[in-house]
């Protein structure tokens, strides 16, 4: 089976329809056509259903773009010995949305200056549903937070960084514990509860018998800090290693005493990327993690 028509196959995959996968590859529509219709003669494998608008993936189809993946990708390994490059090919990285204006652009910098043979493939998305990606292996890897307590077992956790959480308030609103800073009159503003970090928070909370019915519910970090930037509440989130949307006099924020949520890389556990495993987590240890620093952490 040709390279070039597994390209087509993923890009097809990836945009959605023969004009836009026949444009990402730089052939006519009837090539991309071709090269479809010669896969599933080869393979045997009904891949599509075509319909007179459309081509949708049936199941096997579904079932061969992570393995189309893998093939183009050591085929760019392959090609990148060439050049004398250590490493080469396409790495699918999922991310937290969280961490991409965090260290992801420092971390890409160092990984991509020592490998310039590898291409990233960047996919953002929240902890659970790049997990999944990755037990299903449309993603090589990811980067996520506190993952669940029943974990799937094919998969490994290599821990990289812990980020704290913190309660925000308007500037000059200052309180001496958690629990008088939920009880006050600020509306609280809540971290999206159907993601981890938002999971954990609750978690928190309950735990030291706090109730709170939020006037809001976000999963944006710098819009939580627009909001109480503006007197309309309080919040409590994570620092973000490496973000900026803390800063400014506007926002009073205190550290919560014994509250972080763990970032970790989670692969396959029969990994046929470990090189790329190895090379991200050395990228990660070169990173400079050291926190912002900010005032001493709030009791519970």
């Amino acid at each position: 089976m040709l390279i070039r028509s597994l390209r087509s196959f993923l890009a097809l995959h990836r945009y959605g329809t023969i004009v836009a996968a026949a444009e990402k590859v730089h052939l006519s529509q009837a090539a991309v056509s071709v090269q479809l219709k010669n896969m599933e003669d080869e393979l045997g494998l009904p891949l599509f259903r075509r319909t007179k608008r459309s081509l949708e993936f049936t199941a096997a189809g579904s079932q061969m773009v992570p393995l189309a993946e893998k093939m183009v990708s050591l085929y760019e390994e392959m090609k990148a010995l060439k050049g004398g490059c250590p490493i080469g090919g396409v790495l699918s990285l999922g991310v937290i949305n969280s961490a991409l204006s965090g260290v992801l652009p420092r971390l890409l910098k160092g990984m991509t200056e020592k490998n310039p043979c590898l291409e990233v493939k960047i996919i953002a998305g929240i902890s659970g549903d790049l997990l999944a990606q990755v037990d299903r292996g449309t993603l090589d890897m990811a980067i996520v937070t506190q993952p669940p307590k029943r974990f799937p077992t094919n998969l490994s956790v290599h821990y990289l960084y812990s980020e704290p959480f913190a309660l925000i308030t308007p500037a000059g609103a200052g309180y001496a514990d958690i629990g008088a800073a939920l009880k006050s009159s600020m509306p609280y503003i809540a971290f999206d509860r159907s993601t981890w970090a938002g999971q954990l928070i609750d978690e928190f909370l309950l735990r030291r018998g706090v109730l709170t019915k939020p006037s809001m519910e976000l999963n944006s970090l710098d819009a939580i800090a627009a909001l109480v930037r503006q007197g309309l509440g309080i919040s409590i989130v994570p620092l973000i290693h490496g973000a900026a949307w803390h800063q400014g006099p506007e926002l009073n924020i205190v550290r919560l005493a014994n509250f972080e949520r763990p970032v970790s890389l989670i692969t396959k556990t029969s990994n046929e990327r470990d090189v790329l495993t190895a090379q991200l987590l050395s990228s990660f240890g070169e990173v400079d993690m050291a926190p912002a620093e900010l005032p001493s952490a709030l009791s519970p």
